[in-house]
């Protein structure tokens, strides 16, 4: 255990009562460190129990952030008191009479929105990855002293009782639920305020002083007004992005009244258009979120303090339903094109295209099984696997056509979500595990509802390519045109197909597999994810050149592969195929029938407003 620096007594705070739990936070940048005083007014004379979550809310896997707790020590009256590790996660300290202190250094070098990370430009951290859970005293205020460099800026929708605003101070929240949910961002900031819906808001980055900083508050001040316009009520007074541009990264999650997103600097403006939408529709999800998720709560999560995996059916909707509007919300916006918007729709269409995950696993499914499967990626998991994200968004869109399509145009998922708003998340009711299938039934009738649950709990495709039909959007196949292409555009495609995926090795030649589809060229010939291809029909290949070499002969024809695999050379016999048509892009075509011109123009273009949220 490395030695723990006293941190003394803490002044009282005015106003705060004996039972607040105070939390004292100091940084040590050069060695990663932050040093945590936790006290405990009065402590569980049995013995105080301490633990810190083993997942983060929103992040669906076991991350066991303890492991990063480097040393910790219990002390009372200046005394050292006994602590022991009970479990992998969880301290008991022996009984004391008074108070009790508990002092804990925690490494912090992750650069990711779920943990913590601290260097000598900037630090930032999510509350369950951080604040140890003091056992029976859940619902105890909490409070937070937080102190660092000087010229650096403190960021939070936490509520501050003391200290300058943007600076260093005392933050408080009511239990401890609250108190994990609200991330700190630290160092060296730029700061845009700006108002949607009437309320404050602030994007606060760190990591990229040359973005456009003007340009980025007047975007999401846009998309964020949309959000408002669509729910038509807000659950927050004031919202935070808190964002940290770093030279590789992306990834949001959402917190009530604020979202932590990383990205990658090239992502901000002044950036290339594709780039920057990225960015937006990160924001956009993660502020979606504060409806579905945060005060529209899956009742399956709601009471819990993340010690274990509790399974849900249910992600789809949390999730799938919010990265359908996360984009479809730049088009509403004004932010990005309908050609832009379709674009996006054809590489989500071409992602799924190209896994074979769908005979293997339902949406439900792949929603309970998001703690072993979705977070721990293996290069065969395509095969057998599915993503909630983007599955559930194409059944988000399914949904959304059928109900315009059979209620012609009277009915949609606006509807259904503003109806969700209004009897789960303005009341603060949990929403329960499988209601979603029973709100459908009782807003468009069974037909649909039993529809829906197929696509949801089938290992079947969706049908995406019909219902865009209705709306006059004709889906078109192509061969993939190489490993940089996405979809979502027209492209000449290549030839030959080894039913794989490859990338340039490090320090050596040769081709690398990744991703080798089940039952393709490439797995009937005996290769494998990792093996290293060196040689085709006696000629050297690289990742660069083995597309060409495949393409220069006929699809069927034997071709002679050697190979490394574990160090070893072997050579086996590929007989290539057609390239499969497994790349989407989408086109409009013009439709003679007013009612369907009128139902693509509102799905794309309609004004949210009053008639999605209050129904």
């Amino acid at each position: 255990m490395l030695p723990i620096p006293h941190f003394g007594s803490l002044p009282p705070i005015g106003g705060r009562t004996r039972m607040t739990l105070l939390y004292s936070v100091t940084l040590d940048t050069h060695r990663h460190f932050f040093q945590i005083c936790l006290q405990i007014p009065e402590p569980d004379p049995e013995g105080q129990i301490i633990s810190l979550p083993a997942w983060v809310p929103g992040s669906y896997t076991i991350r066991d952030p303890a492991r990063q707790i480097v040393g910790i020590r219990a002390l009372s009256g200046g005394r050292e008191a006994g602590v022991g590790k009970i479990f992998k996660d969880r301290w008991r300290v022996e009984p004391v009479a008074g108070p009790l202190e508990i002092q804990y250094t925690l490494h912090a070098l992750d650069p990711s929105v779920r943990t913590a990370y601290l260097d000598s430009e900037f630090a930032f951290f999510n509350g369950p990855a951080v604040f140890l859970r003091v056992v029976g005293q859940e619902e105890a205020q909490h409070q937070m002293v937080i102190q660092g460099p000087g010229s650096w800026k403190v960021a939070t929708a936490m509520s501050r009782v003391a200290g300058d605003p943007w600076s260093w101070g005392t933050f408080t929240a009511s239990g401890y639920r609250a108190f994990c949910d609200h991330p700190v961002l630290m160092g060296f900031l730029a700061l845009v305020d700006f108002d949607a819906g009437e309320l404050p808001h602030h994007l606060v980055l760190a990591g990229h002083p040359g973005a456009d900083l003007q340009r980025l508050g007047r975007d999401l001040a846009a998309v964020c007004s949309w959000h408002q316009e669509f729910w038509g009520e807000s659950p927050f007074g004031e919202y935070h992005f808190l964002c940290m541009g770093r030279q590789t990264g992306y990834g949001g999650l959402e917190h009530r009244s604020s979202s932590a997103l990383l990205c990658s600097r090239e992502d901000l403006p002044p950036a290339k258009p594709e780039r920057y939408a990225q960015f937006l529709g990160l924001a956009s999800h993660e502020y979606f979120h504060s409806w579905l998720v945060q005060a529209i709560r899956p009742a399956a999560l709601a009471g819990s303090c993340w010690e274990r995996e509790i399974l849900t059916r249910d992600l789809w909707i949390f999730e799938g339903i919010t990265s359908y509007y996360d984009t479809l919300a730049l088009c509403r916006s004004g932010l990005i094109s309908e050609s832009d918007y379709l674009r996006e729709l054809g590489q989500e269409m071409t992602r799924l295209s190209r896994s074979a995950g769908e005979a293997w696993q339902s949406l439900a499914e792949s929603s309970e099984d998001a703690w072993i499967k979705y977070y721990h990626p293996q290069p065969t998991s395509p095969n057998f696997e599915i993503s909630y994200y983007g599955k559930g968004a194409l059944a988000a869109l399914c949904l959304d056509l059928r109900l315009r399509e059979t209620s012609r145009n009277s009915l949609n998922l606006d509807l259904v979500m503003g109806r969700l708003w209004q009897e789960y998340g303005a009341v603060s009711r949990p929403f329960p595990e499988g209601e979603f299938f029973d709100l459908v039934n009782r807003m468009a009738g069974s037909g649909i509802a039993s529809e829906l649950e197929g696509w949801v709990t089938s290992r079947s495709a969706l049908p995406v390519e019909a219902l865009l039909e209705t709306v006059g959007i004709e889906v078109r196949r192509r061969a993939s045109c190489g490993p940089a292409d996405r979809g979502g555009i027209p492209g000449s495609g290549i030839r030959c197909s080894l039913d794989a995926q490859w990338k340039r090795p490090v320090h050596l030649a040769g081709a690398e597999l990744g991703f080798v589809l089940q039952d393709g060229a490439a797995q009937a010939a005996g290769l494998c994810p990792g093996d290293l291809l060196v040689a085709m029909d006696e000629e050297q290949c690289t990742s660069d050149t083995l597309q060409n070499q495949l393409d220069a002969v006929a699809p069927g024809i034997p071709r002679r592969l050697h190979f490394f695999r574990d160090g070893r050379l072997r050579q086996c016999v590929a007989h290539t195929r057609p390239a499969p048509l497994d790349t989407v892009y989408l086109e409009c075509r013009t439709l003679d029938e007013e009612m369907s011109l009128a139902r693509r123009q509102e799905w794309l273009h309609g004004r949210p407003g009053a008639q999605s949220a209050k129904g």
